[in-house]
């Protein structure tokens, strides 16, 4: 098996988590990854044009959602749960539930795993050093022994939230509470 190695430069997150749920109280783009892998993306953007059509937005999205179920479950894997304008029209909030991290990756063809550390490896990431919100750093090695623990692999520029206290991040990934991290830059997983 190939093994898709995660390196410090181009490492998008690797959070090792206690237990995860959905979170509402979000005010830029971040998605939440439940301890069974479920996954609700929030969106946040400027949506401050005239031009701009909140129900169109909507019925593109809807019609997405509509084309990527019927591919891969009569179940409805993806469900758009509201798309609205705040902050008096100036931006857009869009809320998507996967019923899965797989779904996610598999509509958006975007990297995003949560599982245990075992499973990631299993999956073909390797893990590099990552540190604690204390500063305190630990080498990949140390990491892949952490096999039963929760992790979450993402390489896009957002936020992450959990229920659960995030003990470790990446390099370059910033902790900004007990349970959010953010990305703050663009990368690519190897």
């Amino acid at each position: 098996m190939k093994k898709r190695k995660l390196l410090v430069a181009v490492t998008g997150l690797s959070m090792l988590l206690g237990a995860c749920a959905f979170t509402d109280d979000v005010d830029t783009t971040t998605i939440s990854v439940d301890k069974k892998g479920a996954v609700k993306e929030t969106i946040i953007e400027d949506f401050d044009k005239d031009y701009y059509d909140a129900a169109e937005l909507s019925q593109m999205i809807e019609q997405e959602i509509t084309e990527y179920n019927s591919r891969v479950s009569a179940d409805g894997n993806v469900e758009l749960s509201s798309c609205e304008e705040i902050a008096d029209g100036a931006q857009i909030k869009v809320v998507i539930e996967y019923a899965s991290f797989a779904d996610y990756h598999d509509m958006n063809g975007r990297v995003l795993f949560a599982g245990t550390v075992s499973d990631a490896y299993n999956a073909g990431y390797e893990f590099v050093a990552t540190q604690s919100a204390d500063g305190q750093s630990i080498d990949g090695a140390k990491v892949l022994e952490m096999g039963d623990k929760y992790i979450v692999i993402s390489e896009e520029t957002l936020s992450i939230k959990t229920d659960g206290k995030i003990v470790y991040v990446s390099e370059g990934v910033s902790i900004v509470g007990d349970k959010t991290a953010v990305l703050p830059f663009s990368n690519k997983c190897k």
